[in-house]
């Protein structure tokens, strides 16, 4: 008897053993064959040859989150006040400083603008005076380097000159002419500062009225007045 053998491979191995002579060994080859393509047809991947296949494109939107704008800061600006007076005047003594209380004044600015006050009287430019001592030299000060033409000061005491500055019964007590005054001066001016010296008076609280005129202003609406203005200060003299 002969034995041929015949191997197929296919991915999974198929063996077919036929056994036998003549016309029966080709019979049997013949079932071999068919198994083997049978064999053949079943390993055969299901799926055949994976073909890929094109994604699809989808756009893709990317979320943007809109910003929030950032809150602006508005800034304002308010025009400056304009103050139509003159220049404060301080006095500078041993003990301290004082302000003077700003009386009755016809002022002009660079602009052109012109203001014009009046007071019966004024009120006092601290709450205690200033202490001063007799031959002290005071010095006196404006708050603008607009040096003064003339400066007039006159010293009253603060008995028979001190009331009710108006009518009015809840005006507040200062300085109120009725009396003349105890001297009167023209203090050294230096540019726009000026001193003076403590007089020989007896101890006791003063009024120092300051009256100050400055030159004509090329600009000034009112050719028949000039800049001026009054200033009270409030000492207490010691010898």
């Amino acid at each position: 008897m002969v034995e041929s053998a015949l191997a197929v491979d296919t991915g999974c191995s198929a063996v077919v053993t036929v056994k036998g002579t003549g016309t029966m060994r080709l019979r049997r080859l013949l079932i071999g064959l068919t198994l083997v393509s049978f064999v053949a047809i079943a390993c055969r991947p299901s799926g055949g040859t994976p073909t890929s296949t094109p994604a699809s494109i989808v756009p893709t939107q990317v979320a943007t989150e809109e910003a929030t704008p950032v809150p602006t800061a508005v800034v304002t600006v308010t025009p400056g006040r304009i103050v139509l007076k003159p220049p404060d005047l301080r006095v500078r003594a041993a003990n301290g400083e004082q302000t003077a209380t700003l009386g009755p004044f016809f002022w002009v600015l660079d602009s052109g603008f012109a203001g014009e006050t009046t007071a019966p009287g004024l009120v006092l430019p601290s709450e205690q005076p200033l202490a001063v001592k007799v031959g002290e030299e005071l010095h006196f000060t404006f708050g603008e380097d607009r040096p003064p033409q003339s400066v007039k000061l006159a010293v009253y005491p603060q008995e028979g000159n001190y009331d009710k500055i108006a009518p009015d019964p809840d005006a507040p007590k200062g300085f109120v002419l009725k009396t003349d005054p105890a001297l009167t001066a023209e203090p050294t001016q230096h540019g726009a500062a000026f001193d003076w010296t403590v007089p020989d008076l007896a101890s006791g609280a003063y009024f120092v009225q300051v009256e100050v005129e400055w030159p004509q202003h090329p600009k000034n609406p009112r050719p028949d007045k000039t800049p001026r203005a009054v200033y009270l200060f409030w000492v207490q003299i010691t010898s």
